[in-house]
Protein backbone atom coordinates (compact mmCIF):
# COMPACT_ATOMS: atom_id res chain seq x y z
CA UNK A 1 0.00 0.00 0.00
CA UNK A 2 1.35 3.31 -1.22
CA UNK A 3 2.28 5.60 1.66
CA UNK A 4 0.15 8.86 2.42
CA UNK A 5 3.23 11.30 1.64
CA UNK A 6 3.17 9.54 -2.05
CA UNK A 7 -0.12 9.41 -3.04
CA UNK A 8 -0.46 13.48 -2.03
CA UNK A 9 2.61 13.88 -4.50
CA UNK A 10 1.31 11.83 -6.80
CA UNK A 11 -2.48 13.51 -6.67
CA UNK A 12 -0.69 16.79 -7.12
CA UNK A 13 -1.98 18.38 -3.39
CA UNK A 14 1.52 18.89 -1.94
CA UNK A 15 2.12 23.16 -2.10
CA UNK A 16 4.40 23.83 1.03
CA UNK A 17 5.28 22.35 4.43
CA UNK A 18 6.62 23.19 7.30
CA UNK A 19 9.13 20.17 8.25
CA UNK A 20 12.34 19.53 6.23
CA UNK A 21 10.55 16.31 4.46
CA UNK A 22 6.56 15.59 3.91
CA UNK A 23 7.06 12.35 5.14
CA UNK A 24 7.90 13.21 8.54
CA UNK A 25 4.42 14.92 8.69
CA UNK A 26 2.37 12.51 7.04
CA UNK A 27 3.87 8.91 7.56
CA UNK A 28 4.47 7.32 10.31
CA UNK A 29 3.00 9.10 13.38
CA UNK A 30 -1.37 9.54 13.33
CA UNK A 31 -1.25 13.11 13.87
CA UNK A 32 -4.54 14.97 14.81
CA UNK A 33 -4.79 17.52 12.08
CA UNK A 34 -7.64 20.66 11.80
CA UNK A 35 -8.89 22.74 8.86
CA UNK A 36 -10.53 26.00 9.91
CA UNK A 37 -13.39 27.46 7.66
CA UNK A 38 -15.28 30.48 8.15
CA UNK A 39 -19.23 30.36 7.78
CA UNK A 40 -19.09 33.20 5.33
CA UNK A 41 -22.09 31.46 2.89
CA UNK A 42 -24.43 28.56 3.71
CA UNK A 43 -22.32 26.23 1.32
CA UNK A 44 -18.64 25.52 -0.05
CA UNK A 45 -17.59 26.31 -3.34
CA UNK A 46 -15.88 23.83 -6.06
CA UNK A 47 -13.03 25.75 -5.51
CA UNK A 48 -13.22 24.02 -1.80
CA UNK A 49 -13.39 20.87 -2.71
CA UNK A 50 -9.65 19.64 -3.37
CA UNK A 51 -9.47 20.18 0.35
CA UNK A 52 -11.90 17.84 1.00
CA UNK A 53 -10.37 15.68 -1.41
CA UNK A 54 -7.01 15.59 0.75
CA UNK A 55 -8.69 15.95 4.17
CA UNK A 56 -10.18 12.20 3.06
CA UNK A 57 -7.20 11.05 1.94
CA UNK A 58 -5.46 12.26 5.89
CA UNK A 59 -8.62 9.76 7.17
CA UNK A 60 -8.41 7.10 5.60
CA UNK A 61 -4.85 6.87 6.60
CA UNK A 62 -5.69 7.09 10.29
CA UNK A 63 -5.40 10.17 11.17
CA UNK A 64 -7.54 11.97 13.63
CA UNK A 65 -9.64 15.18 11.51
CA UNK A 66 -11.05 18.53 13.50
CA UNK A 67 -13.34 21.05 11.74
CA UNK A 68 -13.41 24.13 13.10
CA UNK A 69 -16.15 26.35 11.70
CA UNK A 70 -14.39 29.41 12.49
CA UNK A 71 -18.06 31.56 13.86
CA UNK A 72 -16.04 33.62 16.25
CA UNK A 73 -13.21 34.31 12.97
CA UNK A 74 -15.91 34.42 10.66
CA UNK A 75 -17.54 37.85 12.22
CA UNK A 76 -14.76 39.17 11.34
CA UNK A 77 -13.07 37.63 8.42
CA UNK A 78 -9.38 36.83 6.93
CA UNK A 79 -8.08 39.52 4.62
CA UNK A 80 -5.70 36.76 2.91
CA UNK A 81 -6.59 37.27 -0.86
CA UNK A 82 -8.63 40.28 -0.39
CA UNK A 83 -9.02 43.62 -2.27
CA UNK A 84 -11.41 44.78 0.72
CA UNK A 85 -12.60 44.17 3.75
CA UNK A 86 -15.78 41.39 4.13
CA UNK A 87 -18.63 42.15 5.42
CA UNK A 88 -19.02 41.18 9.25
CA UNK A 89 -21.85 38.73 9.78
CA UNK A 90 -24.07 38.52 12.62
CA UNK A 91 -24.25 35.87 14.79
CA UNK A 92 -27.51 34.12 13.41
CA UNK A 93 -26.17 34.60 10.43
CA UNK A 94 -22.81 32.46 11.87
CA UNK A 95 -24.93 29.93 13.19
CA UNK A 96 -27.20 28.93 10.68
CA UNK A 97 -24.38 28.62 8.09
CA UNK A 98 -22.43 26.71 10.53
CA UNK A 99 -25.13 24.25 10.61
CA UNK A 100 -25.55 23.85 6.99
CA UNK A 101 -21.50 23.54 6.22
CA UNK A 102 -21.52 20.78 8.60
CA UNK A 103 -24.18 18.70 6.78
CA UNK A 104 -21.82 19.26 4.09
CA UNK A 105 -18.71 18.14 5.48
CA UNK A 106 -20.79 14.79 6.48
CA UNK A 107 -21.21 13.80 3.20
CA UNK A 108 -18.25 15.24 1.20
CA UNK A 109 -16.02 13.24 4.05
CA UNK A 110 -17.63 10.48 2.63
CA UNK A 111 -18.83 9.19 6.42
CA UNK A 112 -15.53 9.12 7.96
CA UNK A 113 -15.54 10.45 11.25
CA UNK A 114 -14.59 13.80 12.71
CA UNK A 115 -14.89 16.35 15.08
CA UNK A 116 -16.17 19.66 14.38
CA UNK A 117 -16.24 22.60 16.76
CA UNK A 118 -17.08 25.80 16.16
CA UNK A 119 -14.27 28.35 17.39
CA UNK A 120 -16.75 31.22 18.94
CA UNK A 121 -16.50 28.48 22.01
CA UNK A 122 -13.07 30.02 23.51
CA UNK A 123 -12.65 33.12 21.32
CA UNK A 124 -15.91 34.74 23.21
CA UNK A 125 -14.33 34.30 26.40
CA UNK A 126 -10.80 35.49 26.17
CA UNK A 127 -9.76 38.58 27.91
CA UNK A 128 -8.76 41.71 25.53
CA UNK A 129 -5.48 42.50 27.83
CA UNK A 130 -5.02 38.97 28.49
CA UNK A 131 -4.83 38.16 25.16
CA UNK A 132 -2.92 41.05 24.02
CA UNK A 133 -0.43 40.28 26.85
CA UNK A 134 -0.17 36.29 26.02
CA UNK A 135 -0.37 36.44 22.21
CA UNK A 136 0.03 39.87 20.80
CA UNK A 137 3.63 40.01 22.36
CA UNK A 138 4.51 37.48 20.40
CA UNK A 139 3.60 38.95 17.18
CA UNK A 140 5.77 41.74 15.47
CA UNK A 141 4.24 44.35 13.44
CA UNK A 142 7.47 44.45 10.84
CA UNK A 143 6.58 40.60 10.10
CA UNK A 144 2.93 41.02 9.65
CA UNK A 145 3.87 43.91 7.26
CA UNK A 146 5.47 42.01 5.22
CA UNK A 147 3.12 39.67 3.94
CA UNK A 148 2.16 40.44 0.15
CA UNK A 149 -1.59 40.99 0.77
CA UNK A 150 -1.29 43.39 3.75
CA UNK A 151 1.24 45.39 1.69
CA UNK A 152 -1.18 45.48 -1.64
CA UNK A 153 -3.71 46.59 0.59
CA UNK A 154 -2.00 49.39 2.39
CA UNK A 155 -0.77 50.52 -1.07
CA UNK A 156 -4.64 51.56 -1.56
CA UNK A 157 -5.56 54.83 1.00
CA UNK A 158 -8.86 54.40 -0.23
CA UNK A 159 -9.36 50.23 1.34
CA UNK A 160 -6.39 49.68 3.63
CA UNK A 161 -6.70 47.30 6.47
CA UNK A 162 -8.72 47.44 9.27
CA UNK A 163 -7.24 46.74 12.91
CA UNK A 164 -9.84 44.08 12.91
CA UNK A 165 -8.66 42.02 9.81
CA UNK A 166 -4.97 42.43 10.95
CA UNK A 167 -5.14 40.87 13.92
CA UNK A 168 -6.85 37.79 12.21
CA UNK A 169 -4.01 36.07 12.19
CA UNK A 170 -3.07 36.23 15.96
CA UNK A 171 -7.22 34.39 16.52
CA UNK A 172 -6.41 31.63 13.86
CA UNK A 173 -2.87 31.44 15.62
CA UNK A 174 -4.64 31.31 18.86
CA UNK A 175 -6.83 28.98 17.67
CA UNK A 176 -4.10 26.51 16.52
CA UNK A 177 -2.45 27.16 20.49
CA UNK A 178 -5.83 25.97 22.23
CA UNK A 179 -6.49 22.26 19.70
CA UNK A 180 -2.90 21.68 20.23
CA UNK A 181 -3.41 22.36 24.78
CA UNK A 182 -6.69 20.51 24.58
CA UNK A 183 -7.41 18.17 22.01
CA UNK A 184 -3.25 17.32 20.81
CA UNK A 185 -3.96 18.71 17.66
CA UNK A 186 -0.37 19.21 15.96
CA UNK A 187 -0.84 19.75 11.99
CA UNK A 188 -3.04 22.83 10.53
CA UNK A 189 -3.74 22.49 6.79
CA UNK A 190 -5.20 24.75 4.38
CA UNK A 191 -4.86 26.12 0.76
CA UNK A 192 -1.65 27.79 0.03
CA UNK A 193 -3.21 31.19 0.69
CA UNK A 194 -3.20 30.40 4.41
CA UNK A 195 0.37 29.46 4.94
CA UNK A 196 1.26 33.00 6.47
CA UNK A 197 -1.42 31.95 8.96
CA UNK A 198 -0.96 28.75 9.42
CA UNK A 199 2.95 29.25 10.04
CA UNK A 200 2.19 31.92 12.53
CA UNK A 201 0.55 29.09 14.62
CA UNK A 202 3.02 27.51 14.31
CA UNK A 203 5.44 29.66 15.87
CA UNK A 204 3.24 30.84 18.23
CA UNK A 205 2.61 27.44 19.71
CA UNK A 206 6.53 27.27 19.62
CA UNK A 207 7.41 30.21 21.64
CA UNK A 208 4.00 29.97 24.00
CA UNK A 209 5.12 26.73 24.90
CA UNK A 210 8.72 27.36 25.46
CA UNK A 211 10.16 26.83 28.84
CA UNK A 212 13.02 28.48 30.48
CA UNK A 213 16.16 26.33 28.63
CA UNK A 214 13.70 24.15 27.00
CA UNK A 215 12.41 24.03 23.62
CA UNK A 216 8.54 24.77 21.94
CA UNK A 217 6.50 22.09 21.26
CA UNK A 218 6.80 21.15 17.57
CA UNK A 219 3.61 21.81 15.53
CA UNK A 220 3.52 21.32 11.15
CA UNK A 221 1.93 23.14 8.64
CA UNK A 222 0.45 21.91 5.05
CA UNK A 223 -1.14 23.45 2.14
CA UNK A 224 -2.20 22.60 -0.91
CA UNK A 225 -1.81 24.78 -4.15
CA UNK A 226 -4.53 26.74 -5.16
CA UNK A 227 -6.25 25.89 -8.63
CA UNK A 228 -7.30 28.67 -10.91
CA UNK A 229 -8.38 28.74 -14.55
CA UNK A 230 -5.98 29.32 -17.70
CA UNK A 231 -6.67 33.38 -17.72
CA UNK A 232 -6.13 33.10 -14.02
CA UNK A 233 -9.37 33.70 -12.57
CA UNK A 234 -9.91 31.69 -8.82
CA UNK A 235 -11.47 28.72 -9.55
CA UNK A 236 -15.26 27.85 -9.40
CA UNK A 237 -16.46 30.56 -11.08
CA UNK A 238 -18.34 30.61 -14.40
CA UNK A 239 -20.20 32.88 -16.57
CA UNK A 240 -22.99 33.07 -14.19
CA UNK A 241 -21.56 33.06 -11.05
CA UNK A 242 -19.71 31.08 -8.27
CA UNK A 243 -20.73 27.01 -8.39
CA UNK A 244 -21.70 25.82 -4.90
CA UNK A 245 -22.07 22.78 -3.75
CA UNK A 246 -25.27 23.01 -2.36
CA UNK A 247 -27.68 22.11 -5.21
CA UNK A 248 -30.58 24.73 -4.23
CA UNK A 249 -27.88 27.09 -5.06
CA UNK A 250 -26.02 25.09 -8.02
CA UNK A 251 -28.37 22.49 -9.72
CA UNK A 252 -26.87 19.09 -10.13
CA UNK A 253 -27.10 19.76 -13.94
CA UNK A 254 -25.14 23.02 -13.82
CA UNK A 255 -22.65 21.12 -11.32
CA UNK A 256 -22.39 18.64 -14.29
CA UNK A 257 -21.81 20.95 -16.70
CA UNK A 258 -19.16 22.96 -15.65
CA UNK A 259 -16.73 19.94 -15.20
CA UNK A 260 -17.84 18.83 -18.64
CA UNK A 261 -16.53 21.92 -20.27
CA UNK A 262 -13.09 21.85 -18.84
CA UNK A 263 -10.39 22.50 -20.92
CA UNK A 264 -8.18 19.42 -22.04
CA UNK A 265 -5.04 20.50 -20.71
CA UNK A 266 -6.95 20.34 -16.92
CA UNK A 267 -8.49 16.49 -17.61
CA UNK A 268 -5.31 15.15 -15.67
CA UNK A 269 -5.39 17.48 -13.08
CA UNK A 270 -9.35 17.78 -11.83
CA UNK A 271 -9.28 13.69 -12.50
CA UNK A 272 -6.44 13.21 -10.06
CA UNK A 273 -7.19 16.60 -7.31
CA UNK A 274 -11.26 16.26 -8.31
CA UNK A 275 -12.03 12.58 -8.17
CA UNK A 276 -11.28 9.02 -6.36
CA UNK A 277 -10.30 7.24 -9.10
CA UNK A 278 -7.30 5.10 -8.66
CA UNK A 279 -4.01 6.29 -11.15
CA UNK A 280 -4.63 3.45 -13.40
CA UNK A 281 -8.51 4.13 -14.45
CA UNK A 282 -7.41 7.87 -14.35
CA UNK A 283 -4.44 6.42 -16.97
CA UNK A 284 -6.93 4.44 -18.72
CA UNK A 285 -9.50 7.53 -19.12
CA UNK A 286 -6.77 9.52 -20.68
CA UNK A 287 -5.87 7.35 -22.88
CA UNK A 288 -9.84 6.63 -24.11
CA UNK A 289 -10.08 10.29 -24.55
CA UNK A 290 -7.44 10.79 -26.23
CA UNK A 291 -7.94 8.45 -29.26
CA UNK A 292 -11.14 10.78 -30.24
CA UNK A 293 -10.36 14.31 -28.25
CA UNK A 294 -13.97 15.98 -29.91
CA UNK A 295 -16.21 13.14 -28.21
CA UNK A 296 -14.59 14.43 -24.79
CA UNK A 297 -14.98 11.00 -22.95
CA UNK A 298 -12.45 12.06 -20.28
CA UNK A 299 -14.94 15.58 -19.50
CA UNK A 300 -17.35 13.05 -19.57
CA UNK A 301 -15.87 11.00 -16.71
CA UNK A 302 -14.59 13.78 -14.85
CA UNK A 303 -18.32 14.98 -14.77
CA UNK A 304 -20.28 12.06 -13.39
CA UNK A 305 -17.35 10.90 -10.75
CA UNK A 306 -17.18 14.82 -9.23
CA UNK A 307 -21.27 15.13 -9.53
CA UNK A 308 -21.46 11.29 -8.05
CA UNK A 309 -18.96 12.41 -5.18
CA UNK A 310 -21.38 15.87 -4.59
CA UNK A 311 -24.57 15.09 -5.08
CA UNK A 312 -24.99 11.22 -4.97
CA UNK A 313 -24.97 8.56 -7.71
CA UNK A 314 -28.73 9.08 -8.75
CA UNK A 315 -28.33 12.77 -9.72
CA UNK A 316 -25.28 12.18 -11.28
CA UNK A 317 -26.92 9.82 -13.43
CA UNK A 318 -29.99 12.44 -14.18
CA UNK A 319 -27.46 14.92 -14.74
CA UNK A 320 -25.68 12.82 -17.46
CA UNK A 321 -28.86 11.64 -19.27
CA UNK A 322 -30.49 15.21 -19.32
CA UNK A 323 -26.30 16.44 -20.52
CA UNK A 324 -26.89 13.75 -23.23
CA UNK A 325 -30.39 14.66 -24.27
CA UNK A 326 -29.15 18.45 -24.96
CA UNK A 327 -26.04 17.52 -26.83
CA UNK A 328 -25.41 14.07 -27.76
CA UNK A 329 -27.85 11.54 -28.92
CA UNK A 330 -29.82 11.11 -25.94
CA UNK A 331 -33.91 10.93 -26.55
CA UNK A 332 -36.31 12.75 -24.66
CA UNK A 333 -38.38 9.49 -24.31
CA UNK A 334 -35.80 7.87 -22.28
CA UNK A 335 -36.30 10.27 -19.48
CA UNK A 336 -38.17 10.42 -16.34
CA UNK A 337 -40.40 13.41 -15.15
CA UNK A 338 -37.67 14.24 -12.46
CA UNK A 339 -35.62 14.94 -15.63
CA UNK A 340 -37.60 16.55 -17.73
CA UNK A 341 -37.97 19.12 -15.18
CA UNK A 342 -33.92 18.92 -14.68
CA UNK A 343 -33.94 20.15 -18.33
CA UNK A 344 -36.61 23.07 -18.24
CA UNK A 345 -34.50 24.20 -15.44
CA UNK A 346 -30.87 23.93 -17.34
CA UNK A 347 -31.20 27.47 -18.15
CA UNK A 348 -31.52 26.65 -21.50
CA UNK A 349 -35.14 26.86 -21.76
CA UNK A 350 -37.95 28.90 -23.39
CA UNK A 351 -41.64 28.65 -23.33
CA UNK A 352 -43.16 29.15 -26.80
CA UNK A 353 -46.48 28.71 -28.63
CA UNK A 354 -48.14 26.35 -30.55
CA UNK A 355 -47.93 27.01 -34.63
CA UNK A 356 -44.69 29.39 -33.79
CA UNK A 357 -42.58 29.90 -37.26
CA UNK A 358 -39.15 28.07 -36.55
CA UNK A 359 -37.37 31.36 -37.98
CA UNK A 360 -39.16 33.12 -35.44
CA UNK A 361 -38.15 30.42 -32.84
CA UNK A 362 -34.57 30.72 -33.95
CA UNK A 363 -34.19 34.36 -33.34
CA UNK A 364 -36.68 34.69 -30.06
CA UNK A 365 -34.51 31.75 -28.25
CA UNK A 366 -31.03 33.17 -29.49
CA UNK A 367 -29.84 30.79 -31.78
CA UNK A 368 -30.03 33.08 -34.82
CA UNK A 369 -29.52 36.33 -34.75
CA UNK A 370 -32.16 37.44 -37.01
CA UNK A 371 -34.48 36.05 -39.30
CA UNK A 372 -32.08 36.39 -42.22
CA UNK A 373 -29.59 34.09 -40.17
CA UNK A 374 -32.04 31.72 -39.01
CA UNK A 375 -33.23 31.15 -42.79
CA UNK A 376 -29.36 30.56 -43.52
CA UNK A 377 -28.71 28.12 -41.04
CA UNK A 378 -31.95 26.15 -42.31
CA UNK A 379 -30.33 26.20 -45.86
CA UNK A 380 -27.65 24.88 -44.66
CA UNK A 381 -28.89 22.01 -42.74
CA UNK A 382 -28.12 23.32 -39.61
CA UNK A 383 -31.39 23.31 -37.63
CA UNK A 384 -32.60 20.17 -35.87
CA UNK A 385 -36.07 19.99 -33.87
CA UNK A 386 -35.80 17.18 -32.11
CA UNK A 387 -34.07 14.24 -34.32
CA UNK A 388 -35.75 15.94 -37.42
CA UNK A 389 -33.99 18.25 -39.58
CA UNK A 390 -35.57 21.31 -40.25
CA UNK A 391 -35.70 22.10 -44.40
CA UNK A 392 -38.58 24.56 -44.71
CA UNK A 393 -38.27 27.85 -43.55
CA UNK A 394 -41.74 28.15 -43.48
CA UNK A 395 -42.26 25.13 -41.08
CA UNK A 396 -44.18 25.78 -37.60
CA UNK A 397 -44.18 24.20 -34.71
CA UNK A 398 -46.59 20.94 -34.13
CA UNK A 399 -48.10 18.97 -31.55
CA UNK A 400 -45.82 15.82 -32.91
CA UNK A 401 -42.55 17.70 -32.08
CA UNK A 402 -43.29 18.03 -28.27
CA UNK A 403 -42.87 15.25 -25.84
CA UNK A 404 -44.88 16.08 -22.06
CA UNK A 405 -44.59 19.91 -23.51
CA UNK A 406 -40.70 19.62 -24.67
CA UNK A 407 -39.05 19.78 -27.42
CA UNK A 408 -35.39 20.13 -28.36
CA UNK A 409 -34.29 22.90 -31.04
CA UNK A 410 -30.44 22.72 -32.09
CA UNK A 411 -28.36 24.51 -34.13
CA UNK A 412 -25.36 22.58 -34.72
CA UNK A 413 -24.16 20.06 -32.44
CA UNK A 414 -23.79 22.22 -29.22
CA UNK A 415 -26.27 25.08 -29.54
CA UNK A 416 -29.43 23.81 -27.82
CA UNK A 417 -32.52 25.91 -26.66
CA UNK A 418 -35.16 23.64 -25.01
CA UNK A 419 -38.89 25.10 -25.69
CA UNK A 420 -41.48 24.27 -23.48
CA UNK A 421 -45.28 24.64 -24.09
CA UNK A 422 -46.73 27.62 -22.78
Amino acid sequence: MAKLSEILKERGYVYQYSSEKIEEITDGTKRTLYLGIDPTADSMHVGQLQGMMVLRRFVEDGHKLIIIVGGGTGMIGDPGGRSAERNLLDSATVEENTEALRKQFQKLLGGVDFEMINNVEWLAKLNVIEFLRDVGKHFTVNAMLQRDFIKERIKDPEKGISYTEFSYALLQAYDFFHLHENYGCDLQVGGSDQWGNIVSGVDFIRRRTAQAGKTGDTVYAFTWPLLADKAGKKFGKSENGTIWLDSKKTSAFQFYQFWLNVEDDSLQEYLLKMTTLSRAEIDAVLELHKRDKKERHGQQILAREVTKLVHGEEEAGKAERVSQALFGEGNLGELDEDELLMLKMSGTSQAVQMGMNITDVLVSTGLASSKREARQFIRDKAVHLGIQIITDQDRTLQKSDFYSGVALLKRGKRNVCVLVLS
